[in-house]
């Protein structure tokens, strides 16, 4: 008599589960991120702010759950369509969701954009006028110029590529809808290099929705509009191009990204391979490209008002920079600001020269493919000795872990919102946030790196006793 098993439960090649079961619950999940986004964008205001931050945050869960699923993933196995194409459709519904959420509740810097746009239109120069200057009067109007950051006072702050954009974004609308819409086909293009860099690397271009369902950019990208959009969008190409030894495309990009903010200048030295002259060839034409225009219209100095900003924000009193604020508000030390900022560029130069001495020369051939990990932790540190004050400057590290999951810093980007929660009086409350956002996740994401470090020596250590 034959024995009767249980039928068992179908598994796919890779042990998780079924395609369809996966696919289903990726679906599932992404409804649910869908329904928080809708919520998300009825309180994206000032008045009901703190059930933003909270709802954002809440966005988390479906979107890290997503994420494990499309991470189980193997490479290099064949499947079919269908779960790519529930992942770009989600990615798409949270983008028109966030694009057409109200722009007047989170930031103002749209405004400033629409208004460097507008002003060198009409053949002035960003960089030597500030708004509220007698020759601009008659560019003001109230739909804009009320809801510009500083304009008694302050120049932009935005490179020369950044205001080109702003440019465009003016031609196509002389208000934010045009801004939004260069920022929202920035961000999917960021969407569409990512899928080419995971092709090319032979990855399971799903992976995307690490990028694509993150709460972050939909909320600071297409919602708000940063041009941190139109930076990360030039820099995951840059990225692509150098991966694939496209040396001169991958300056000429690095350069473009550069001069439109300028935190993609921490990977050029993990990108940069030694004695290589057509990268940085090509970046310096592009630069000059680019920066000459405005140096020839009267601008010697195209930092505007970035230095005044750095000061305004707390910087050059020791305040901005969150390890220094934490250990004044506890009382526990003084630490002058140019003592953070000389062990911060100790830590990030020791890093980019890490990455670029693990590079090979450019005249050795070598098929190596970018170190992905480095680079997300180059970026860590970036993040985590500027203090950043905002969440759109979390966004930047986000493509990078379509490639390499590092849980620690995923953590630290999906509790950024939190730095839009109110503050109480005291700020006894901000003081934990703080903490939590900037330290509780790198310190777990270290142990981890080291953790698995230790494996990967100890599994090592025992294959080559194991030898004969």
């Amino acid at each position: 008599m034959r024995q009767q098993t249980k039928p068992s439960v179908a598994m796919s090649e890779d042990g998780i589960g079924s395609p369809v079961s996966r696919t289903v619950a990726v679906t599932m999940l992404g409804v649910c991120l869908i329904a928080l986004c809708g919520f998300g964008s009825t309180v994206a205001n000032v008045p009901t702010v703190d059930q933003f931050v909270l709802t954002a945050v809440a966005q988390a869960v479906p979107f890290l759950l997503a994420a494990v699923l499309v991470w189980q993933l193997p490479a290099h196995a064949a499947r079919g369509l269908t779960l790519l194409i529930v992942v770009l459709a989600v990615a798409i519904v949270l983008r028109l969701i966030g694009f057409a959420t109200p722009h007047d509740g989170l930031t103002t810097d749209a405004y400033r954009y629409v208004w460097d746009g507008r002003i060198q239109w009409a053949g002035f120069n960003p960089y030597l006028h500030i708004p509220a200057s007698d020759p601009l009067a008659s560019l003001r109007d109230e739909a804009v110029y009320p809801f510009i950051n500083q304009k008694e006072r302050a120049v932009t702050v935005y490179p020369p590529f950044a205001q080109v954009l702003f440019a465009l974004g003016n031609r196509i609308s002389d208000s934010v809808t045009g801004i939004k819409i260069v920022m929202a086909v920035a961000d999917l293009l960021v969407i569409v290099g990512i899928m080419m860099w995971l092709g090319h690397r032979g990855l399971p271009r799903e992976r995307v929705l690490v990028y694509a369902w993150h709460p972050l950019p939909i909320w600071e990208l297409t919602s708000q509009a940063h041009i941190d959009a139109a930076a990360m969008a030039v820099l995951v190409f840059a990225l692509w191009a150098a991966d694939r030894d496209r040396r001169i495309l991958a300056g000429a990009l690095f350069a473009a990204a550069v001069l439109t903010k300028y935190f993609p200048a921490a990977f050029i030295p993990a990108v940069w391979r030694r004695w290589d002259w057509k990268l940085p060839a090509a970046g310096l034409a592009v630069t000059a490209l680019l920066v000459l225009p405005y140096y020839l219209a009267g601008s010697p100095d195209l930092s505007g008002y970035l230095g005044k900003h750095l000061d305004n924000e707390g910087y050059g009193a020791g305040w901005g920079f969150h390890p220094i604020w934490l250990l004044r508000d506890f009382s526990l030390a003084d630490p002058p600001a140019r003592l953070w900022i000389a062990a911060s560029a100790v830590l990030l130069l020791g890093l980019a020269l890490l990455a670029f001495l693990r590079l090979p020369p450019a005249n050795q051939a070598d098929d190596r493919p970018l170190d992905v990990a480095l680079m997300i932790w180059i970026a860590a540190a970036f993040i985590w000795t500027t203090s950043p004050h905002y969440p759109w400057y979390f966004c930047w590290v986000i493509p990078l872990m379509c490639l390499h999951v590092n849980p620690g810093v995923l953590a630290m980007t999906v509790l950024a919102p939190l730095l839009y929660w109110p503050r109480p009086p005291g700020g006894a409350t901000w003081t934990e946030l703080y903490a939590i956002v900037f330290y509780l996740p790198l310190v777990v994401a270290l142990i981890g790196w080291v953790w698995n470090r230790n494996r990967a020596l100890t599994a090592d250590l025992s294959f080559r006793q194991a030898q004969p």
